[in-house]
């Protein structure tokens, strides 16, 4: 077994250097927890206003994404082996994400939207921050019997794909055995040692509606031949245990991968160039005449953003008032223009910040700019686009009904 895992090692790290982008921005997001004693205090860490999340917080859930609302950043899990049972009923893991939580698809940052139903998801997961505690209701009364300690942390810090979670921890898979007439593989995990995810030789569902990637094409399943070291994403399957996987996708070689992660990073740079970069808003000091300063952080986003932003701060930045969701009112419309005094970068953000802080002043302060409120900033190059309604808040009573999730 050592030898076959040296064999497939030169592969699986060129697998990994095609996503330099993935190892530099997960690994901030969701750096290695510290010791033991400080994860169990973080463990149960609660988000504040004005604080991101200590190393480690959180719990680690994973499961199949079952069911989303995009526009609110919320949807559910059908958490891995918490309910190996013929039961009709069984709790779900519902979830809401944090204003600087993360979602990775395919290597690269995404949105929930880009995520396909049934696809299997890694997770962290926080406590409700203060005052959104009913954002993700309590388990009906026929489920109450299911209530465990994971389904309360209901706020997600991160959702990352089999492809992202596995590739940023330097490790793949080798194929074993193919059985198209079974419809089963064999898998066995190569790379970095590894305590989390799967960590044995695997038998999963696979057949001919299994997508198969080489180069930029899809090829037959017939190709996929044993020794070659791969990259999955694992989905439902039909067995009834939880612990069971059917492969979705399969990537062959680096070109594949390469491609799939530059085509979901370009999908979700055009997505926050037209809805703009989040961030928290950290300090304001207003002036006479309704004028004032802001300080605000802008959490953990792709480098090109930032990029785009510091190079474009000599003419100001747009600043609209945003909710927790990320959702905005109108704006294009009803932003400000401020003028940018300072750029700061901290070499050793937090986990959901990108470590970057800007100063404006405004002549003029909308409501909303207060401390601990989330904003979108706008780059002065980004065209101005008009969101669909079903994305905006039209009304108080929208913002009211978008604050708590509604079960079915």
């Amino acid at each position: 077994m050592n030898r076959r895992l040296v064999s497939g090692g030169e592969t699986v790290f060129r697998l990994l250097a095609c996503c330099g982008l993935l190892a530099a921005g997960v690994s901030r997001s969701v750096a290695e927890g510290p010791q033991l004693a400080a994860a169990d205090l973080a463990r149960d860490f609660v988000p504040l206003p004005l604080e991101f999340p200590p190393a480690g917080a959180g719990v680690p859930l994973a499961g199949e994404l079952v069911q989303i609302d995009p526009v609110n950043r919320r949807g559910a899990l059908r958490p891995d082996g918490l309910h190996d049972t013929f039961e009709e009923h069984f709790p779900l893991h519902w979830f809401a994400l944090l204003p600087y939580g993360e979602v990775w698809y395919h290597g690269a940052r995404a949105e929930l939207k880009d995520v396909p139903l049934g696809t299997h998801l890694h997770g962290r997961f926080l406590l409700p921050p203060a005052g959104e505690e009913e954002t993700i209701p309590a388990l009906p009364e026929r489920l109450r019997r299911f209530d465990r300690a994971e389904l309360r942390h209901d706020h997600a810090l991160l959702l990352e794909d089999d492809f992202t979670f596995y590739s940023r921890r330097k490790r793949a898979w080798r194929v074993d055995r193919v059985d198209l007439d079974k419809e089963k593989i064999e898998l066995e995990p190569v790379g970095e040692p590894a305590t989390d995810g799967i960590t044995t030789p695997y038998r999963f569902d696979f057949d001919r509606v299994t997508r198969v990637w080489r180069g930029r094409s899809l090829v037959d399943a017939d190709t996929v031949e044993p020794g070659m070291v791969v990259q999955v994403n694992l989905g439902w399957s039909q067995g009834w245990s939880q612990r069971e996987w059917s492969v979705i996708d399969i990537w062959l070689d680096d070109e594949s991968r390469e491609a799939a992660t530059a085509a979901q990073r370009l999908r979700h740079l055009r997505h926050q160039r037209q809805r703009w970069v989040p961030a928290r808003i950290d300090t304001v000091e207003p002036e006479d005449y309704g004028g004032g300063t802001l300080s605000l952080t802008f959490f953990n986003v792709d480098p090109q953003l930032l990029e785009e932003l510091h190079d474009s701060q000599d003419k100001g930045f747009g600043v609209a008032v945003s909710e927790n969701t990320l959702r905005t009112w109108y704006h294009r419309g009803d932003k400000k223009i401020g003028d940018v005094l300072r750029w700061e970068a901290s070499p050793e953000p937090p986990t959901g910040s990108s470590g970057i802080r800007a100063t404006l002043r405004f002549a003029e302060l909308l409501d909303g700019y207060r401390p601990g409120r989330i904003v979108r900033v706008k780059a002065d190059p980004w065209k101005f686009v008009t969101m669909p309604p079903e994305e905006r808040y039209l009304s108080r009573e929208g913002l009211e009904q978008s604050r708590r999730m509604v079960l079915p």
